[in-house]
């Protein structure tokens, strides 16, 4: 039996519009096209799937049931014109972005599913870590691509691109009562949240001001810390932003100020269409 795509959507048409001509208007072919790949497709199944009257038509039981196999081959069909489609653009089958926990938010996400939405048969996975985690799975090819906070020396292994820029705030505990033009000098006895990469990259000077600090590897962990009044930690704006709003916290303005997002892949890496798309956004985020 050699039935066609045509005659299965002139059949499921006809079933759903109720009527060749309404099929035929849907379908935007010709009455005598749907009517004659509506006839065929009988003949090749040997079996009446229409009831014809004089004004109508009435799809029969054996009609109602093929109606639900049809629908499952179309919807195949189209996933494989899709894949084939995927295929020749040179989407590869899968993909691993690997983020920097700190860096996850909202706009990544809605990067991320605007890449499936577009290329829907790919296997895409995420991996979350620290930035030398991050690096370390770009390196030894466990992910294709990777976001990171920019840092001074990454090896020569690995291309840099900067994403974007964002502000860096000082955050400290509401409970605590510092005068609004509080120096260094007042966070010096206070336990500061610090990253632990900075001190795995040789770079924990740069952040550390107080005599006393705890390490972790999670801005949003450290977030949570300051709202417990744990103590105090230099985060990216953006993701203290809600918790400022909510006043869980107090952000005064720091030297610091500034960092960037980088995103990292191994050198010479072959670029493909849905490492561009996440490359292309998260360049185009600006600064935050």
């Amino acid at each position: 039996m050699a039935l066609s795509i045509e005659q299965l959507q002139a059949f499921v048409a006809t079933v759903e519009q109720k009527g060749i001509a309404q099929a035929a208007r849907h379908l935007g072919k010709h009455v005598t096209t749907v009517r004659e790949q509506v006839n065929n497709f009988e003949i090749d199944t040997g079996l009446t799937l229409f009831e014809r009257h004089a004004r109508s038509l009435e799809v029969t039981p054996h009609g109602l049931q093929l109606y639900k196999y049809a629908i499952s081959m179309l919807s195949e069909a189209t996933h494989f014109e899709l894949k084939i489609d995927s295929l020749l653009k040179g989407v590869p089958d899968r993909m691993t972005v690997a983020i920097e926990t700190s860096l996850v938010d909202r706009n990544l996400d809605l990067v991320l599913a605007e890449i499936l939405n577009k290329y829907p048969y790919l296997n895409l996975k995420v991996l979350n870590g620290d930035t030398l985690q991050v690096r370390g799975w770009v390196m030894s090819g466990r992910a294709d691509v990777g976001l990171v906070f920019s840092a001074i020396n990454m090896v020569q292994e690995i291309e840099v691109k900067k994403a974007y820029s964002f502000d860096v705030v000082r955050v400290v505990p509401k409970q605590w009562q510092l005068p609004k033009n509080a120096t260094d000098r007042d966070f010096a006895d206070k336990l500061q949240l610090t990253y632990s990469f900075l001190s795995d990259l040789g770079l924990k000077s740069a952040d550390i001001v107080s005599h006393r600090h705890m390490v972790c590897n999670n801005a949003f962990q450290m977030l949570n810390l300051v709202k417990t009044g744990v103590g105090w930690g230099h985060l990216p704006g953006f993701i203290c932003k809600e918790a400022t709003e909510n006043n869980d916290v107090v952000v005064f303005p720091d030297e610091f100020a500034n960092w960037n997002a980088e995103v990292i892949l191994q050198q010479g890496a072959s670029i493909n269409p849905a490492m561009k798309m996440f490359i292309d956004a998260v360049c185009g985020f600006g600064h935050r």
